[in-house]
């Protein structure tokens, strides 16, 4: 990982709000160096395409949609979305209507978010044909933004982020929603929305369907399950999927350019750095395994003492390799 990507990716998570399309482009970046995916502007061109595409299916239900009943709500607590508010995109008239990226008329910020919902889901999933199947989750390129807007195939992560930054230029609230083992987007606000899975093409979902997905993956539903997701657990999120893989593919590289973007996110769990300091020794890193081991040893010694001797052991033992 070079310098320059660390850099710009620390400065695109620090950002307020966070730019999703920005960070997940540059994560990309560290898997494929080809001249199109270190070029941001390509990655926001098919975005702004997408949104482009959509919009005459807004348009078309400003005015003249009946009013559909929503479906069920969503969770009425936790932080306002951090992706598609007026918040984000500056205040302004319209009374704290949603602003586009491109200075969308907040004639759409009048639509239910079940028309909204409709016909993103028209524009996204059955025109455009964005969606996922099971060979996705074997697929790097799954989770790189990318490739996710060029193949129209996805994790249900990646083709949420699709739906947000799309729905963000076109002035509709949207925020994701992080069940387990399943992303999905919310469009509208925390007490009024509706639910839409980007992976079945943005089917629009009930309560029951959401917690059905909750249950399969073990878990027992609560309201708490359809809170919004922030963008850096987002991000935190598309990074584990990334590390999941090159793992189970025996790819340490690609395990440790997801290791070390996690590292550079606000908040990370103190083992992602016993993680990397492994990773660095497999891969002949020796000395820079070893400080990594021992700053994790220092760290979690008061809380894991044996985890904490076990990682100091290994840092002893990658310093040997240079004798």
């Amino acid at each position: 990982m070079s310098d320059r990507s660390r850099r710009q990716f620390a400065e695109a998570v620090r950002r307020e709000p966070v730019d999703l399309a920005a960070a997940c482009h540059l994560l990309a970046a560290e898997a494929d160096a080809s001249a199109d995916t270190q070029d941001p502007a390509v990655t926001f061109d098919l975005l702004d395409a997408l949104a482009a595409r959509a919009r005459p299916r807004l348009a078309a239900r400003v005015g003249s949609a009946p009013r559909f009943p929503r479906v069920e709500h969503g969770s009425s607590t936790g932080p306002q979305p951090a992706v598609g508010t007026a918040a984000q995109a500056g205040d302004g008239p319209g009374g704290g209507e949603p602003i586009g990226r491109l200075g969308e008329a907040r004639r759409f910020g009048s639509l239910t978010p079940r028309s909204a919902a409709e016909a993103l889901h028209e524009a996204l999933g059955l025109d455009a044909g964005f969606g996922g199947s099971e060979e996705d989750y074997t697929d790097l390129r799954s989770s790189l933004l990318p490739d996710v807007l060029r193949r129209r195939r996805g994790l249900p992560i990646l083709l949420s982020v699709v739906w947000l930054e799309v729905a963000r230029r076109l002035g509709v609230a949207a925020y994701p929603v992080g069940l387990p083992g399943h992303v999905v987007v919310a469009v509208g606000t925390p007490e009024d929305n509706v639910l839409v899975d980007p992976y079945d093409a943005g089917r629009l979902l009930t309560i029951h369907d959401a917690a059905a997905k909750v249950r399969a993956a073990g878990a027992a539903f609560n309201r708490g399950h359809l809170a919004p997701m922030e963008p850096h657990d987002v991000l935190a999120r598309i990074l584990g999927n990334v590390r999941v893989l090159g793992a189970r593919a025996d790819a340490p590289r690609t395990r440790l350019w997801a290791v070390e973007l996690s590292l550079l996110l606000p908040h990370h769990p103190t083992n992602l750095r016993r993680e990397r300091g492994e990773l660095r020794v497999r891969l002949g890193d020796f000395l820079g395994g070893a400080r990594d081991l021992t700053t994790f040893a220092d760290t979690v010694t008061a809380v894991e003492p044996t985890a904490a001797a076990a990682a100091r052991q290994a840092a002893a033992a990658a310093r040997a390799r240079l004798n």
